[in-house]
């Protein structure tokens, strides 16, 4: 199934738009000039039957219609027809000529004192009729009785052909229907090459994302002036800021992988080589030892380089709990209690508080911690001290470093650096791992060499990891 394009859909959402709001529209005026020019046909129908009114007088032989008959342009006109009838209480009917072909049903009985109107049609024409009462004027001797008898109220009705406005009104009905249909039209027609004109910046996007890839790292896309494209381009250069990170430890990693894996493979292959061309007679447990040794180192660079991976990518899943310091600490001092032991290195961790309380992964602070206290049980001289201190809001573990200089601390956390080539360990990445570990839990880990050569590692985290 075809899907449209995006300048299809802003076409087809414009078109209905126009079509409802400009088709609206036409019917919302339509309603309201109907409307003014109904007010207005009354008021003026209103008129001529009030001049009607005013002409008729009253006397002893009846109504006196000698002025009504006599034509008036206020009420009488040459094309309209125009009809009237007058009904007054003591009897007196008058009646124009011809007589009004149709009537509302007993106007002169029901009628009020205010204007009523009514819509009438026949079979030739279409009438508006108003009626009202009224008192009419009187002659001179109709005067000198209305003492004796009082004087009679009327009725009048009055009505013309609504005809010629029917028409005026359907010429503006036409007119109404046609614009806004020509106007839906032209906007039918222009959206599709309007849209796709407006949308020309975006197209230019796609084509300069269209040679962007992992092959050609550190390529950014260009500003492209139009305000709500900006945030587009700054979020696929975030895109693109990330994926060059992960080319680059991709790419780190596979080089590291083959540059350690290497020497171990080529030191495996050659003591396998140079005992099957040169038997040492050595025992058999003594050299499956050395070959498990070179095998766990391997193993441990694998790890390592892997673990380390995922931590700089923020893949490595974490699983936050509550954990008290101090026994962490403890448990990392007795993994390492037979080095201290055999080097006589004292530690000091009387200052950490036993209460405080954690929300991080264990698995990660047992990484950091466990790299922190075996290089410093390991690096440390023979028969100094290790300090641990705990304070507001961070862990600091100090030791004796004679051989360290100052230029040599920023370099602490690199990876495959050592200051001492040749010890054991995972491949040189126990502080490069103790830092992505840090990191991935928002904590921070550096190294200060402070006075007489007392190395600092200072794991600081903020206020809301720990437990109140």
């Amino acid at each position: 199934m075809n899907r449209l394009s995006l300048s299809s859909r802003i076409a087809l959402l414009l078109g209905l738009s126009a079509v409802i709001l400009l088709g609206g529209a036409a019917l919302i005026m339509d309603q309201l000039v109907d409307a003014e020019v109904g007010r207005r046909m009354d008021t003026a129908l209103l008129t001529q039957a009030q001049t009607l009114a005013s002409l008729i007088d009253t006397s002893p032989r009846g109504l006196d219609l000698e002025d009504v008959r006599k034509p008036r342009p206020q009420w009488l006109s040459h094309r309209a027809v125009e009809y009237w009838s007058v009904r007054c209480d003591d009897g007196h009917v008058a009646t124009s000529q011809p007589a009004p072909p149709a009537q509302p049903t007993d106007w002169f009985t029901t009628v009020q004192d205010q204007p009523a109107f009514a819509s009438l049609h026949t079979k030739r024409h279409a009438l508006r009729a108003v009626w009202f009462r009224f008192e009419p004027g009187m002659d001179d001797e109709a005067a000198r009785g209305q003492l004796a008898g009082g004087s009679a109220t009327c009725s009048v009705l009055f009505m013309h052909s609504r005809d010629a406005m029917n028409d005026i009104l359907a010429v503006i009905d036409d007119i109404l229907l046609l614009i806004p249909l020509l106007a839906v039209l032209a906007v039918l027609l222009l959206t599709p090459l309007l849209v796709r004109r407006g949308l020309k910046p975006l197209a230019a996007l796609g084509e300069a994302m269209r040679g962007i890839g992992p092959q050609a790292p550190g390529q950014r896309l260009q500003a492209t002036g139009t305000r709500e494209l900006e945030p587009l381009v700054a979020r696929f250069n975030g895109v693109l800021t990330r994926m060059d990170e992960g080319v680059a430890r991709e790419r780190q990693f596979a080089g590291a992988l083959a540059h350690e894996t290497r020497t171990h493979l080529a030191e495996l292959r050659s003591l396998v080589e140079v005992e099957r061309r040169y038997p040492s007679e050595r025992p058999v447990n003594e050299l499956l030892d050395e070959i498990g040794h070179i095998v766990g180192e391997l193993q441990g660079t694998v790890s390592g380089l892997l673990l380390l991976t995922r931590l700089e990518a923020g893949i490595e899943g974490m699983d936050p709990d509550k954990v008290l310091l101090g026994d962490v600490v403890d448990r990392q001092l007795e993994s390492v209690a037979d080095v201290l032991s055999r080097r006589e290195i004292h530690v000091d961790e009387s200052s950490i508080s036993p209460d405080t309380a954690l929300v991080v992964d264990r698995a990660l602070l047992d990484i950091i911690l466990s790299n922190l206290l075996n290089n410093a049980a390991a690096y440390a001289p023979k028969g100094s001290t290790i300090g641990i201190h705990s304070s507001t809001q961070a862990l600091v573990i100090d030791n004796d470093a004679p051989d360290v200089d100052a230029t040599e601390v920023p370099r602490f956390g690199q990876r495959f650096w050592s200051k001492h080539h040749g010890v054991a360990g995972h491949a040189r990445l126990g502080l490069a791992l103790a830092g992505a570990a840090a990191t991935a839990m928002h904590m921070e880990l550096h190294f200060t060499l402070h006075a007489q050569h007392r190395l600092r590692a200072t794991l600081s985290w903020p206020k809301s990891l720990e437990v109140a």
